[in-house]
């Protein structure tokens, strides 16, 4: 493959009780700490050098989407440890919930219940009323999603989401887009014509091995600007991580139909 790759991040797990009555939930957790030494936390500064050496100090390359081809790939995970990496570095920068579907990044601040989609919507004018500070680090804040929309591509389409982007372009070193896989809905491509790059995010054990040449040809055909590669959920020990491929998946995301590939019945993921 000749995308670029700008790094490997190891798999992070934590075990949750189960409440009575209720689906298990994506773990989430912001595992970078400042002056932590540990493998995930050395990961991620080797992540957002790679990133602070492709982007430099331009205005014009700073805003960028995280996608992936399917869910549970941990695209919200890495886009707010991401951002809090560079937020512990003294970068004043910005995560937007790009999911209106989903709003797995809106979680980490408990889901406001106004957001993107309000101001869309127009009933928000002003964005500030809507950015949330991270109550951790006070360099980066938060623009959820807010009200889950029953047309969010509609909404998307909407030029005040071309003002909202160009506005906190200006006001942030760095703006991270957490978006939905690309191939379940149009909204990263509508997303992804007003951003500077692409990260593309691939799990190790969940993405299968054909599927690589398909996101190189994506990479070749230049259907996303900038592209880069992480691959997330690494395994192993010590300093090199085994590299899983092939595990058959299968998802249902929340978007009214299944996804998976490779597989001929649908399977629990």
């Amino acid at each position: 493959m000749t995308v670029p790759f700008i790094g490997e991040i190891p798999l992070f797990t934590r075990k949750k009780k189960r409440i009575f009555g209720k689906k298990p939930q994506e773990v989430k957790a912001v595992v970078v700490k400042e002056g932590s030494r540990d493998i995930i936390n050395e990961a991620f500064r080797v992540l957002r050098t790679n990133l602070e050496f492709m982007t430099g100090k331009d205005k014009t390359s700073n805003v960028i989407i995280v996608t992936s081809f399917n869910p549970g790939s941990g695209k919200s995970f890495l886009t707010m440890n991401i951002a809090v990496s560079f937020a512990i570095k003294g970068k004043k920068v910005l995560v937007i919930d790009g999911d209106l579907r989903h709003g797995s990044a809106s979680s980490y601040i408990d889901s406001p219940e106004k957001g993107l989609s309000d101001y869309l919507g127009g009933r928000i004018d002003n964005l500030d009323e809507i950015i949330v500070p991270d109550p951790r680090h006070k360099s980066m804040d938060i623009l959820p999603v807010g009200t889950i929309p029953p047309n969010p591509t509609e909404l998307l389409f909407d030029e005040r989401l071309k003002q909202a982007i160009d506005a906190v372009r200006e006001r942030y070193d760095y703006v991270l887009i957490d978006c939905p896989p690309i191939e379940l809905v149009a909204d990263t491509q509508i997303i992804e014509k007003l951003v500077d790059r692409t990260i593309f995010v691939v799990r190790a054990g969940l993405l299968e091995r054909s599927m690589l040449a398909e996101l190189e040809k994506i990479y070749e055909e230049k259907k996303y600007k900038n592209m880069s590669l992480i691959l997330n959920g690494t395994e192993g020990s010590g300093g090199h991580y085994g590299y899983r491929y092939g595990y058959r998946y299968g998802y249902h995301y929340g978007y009214g139909s299944g996804y998976h590939y490779g597989s001929d019945e649908k399977r629990g993921g």
